[in-house]
């Protein structure tokens, strides 16, 4: 999937896509592969960034969907948050389109 695909997909306004580019401007690739590669290793945060795809979950939502703790939970989704793969805006938890590309390049095969 290309860029301009995922983009259309994602469902960040306006000023989160600009916080967002801000953010992620100067990531060193190499280093934000080997963290990437590190991170997405667990099967639970894979399932997670699959679960919120490209639509807007709610924590409850996202609770009612997986057997694990709050704290468990809330660990692997700021995991997802440090790679700039998910956003918690506004009580919601959205994919950014680097999360959108990882899911759709990486691990819809899972």
């Amino acid at each position: 999937m290309d860029i301009n695909e995922i983009i259309k997909k994602c469902k960040l306004t306006e000023e989160e896509m600009e916080n967002y580019l801000q953010v992620t401007k100067d990531i060193d690739p190499k280093a934000d592969h080997s963290r990437a590669y590190r991170t997405m290793m667990n099967q639970t945060r894979r399932e997670l960034l699959k679960f919120i795809g490209i639509n807007v979950k709610t924590l409850d939502q996202i609770k009612d969907n997986f057997q694990v703790d709050i704290q468990q939970l809330m660990y692997h989704l700021s995991m997802l948050e440090q790679l700039n793969y998910v956003i918690h805006s506004n009580d919601n938890w959205k994919a950014t389109p680097r999360g959108i590309g990882f899911m759709y390049n990486a691990i819809m095969g899972d």
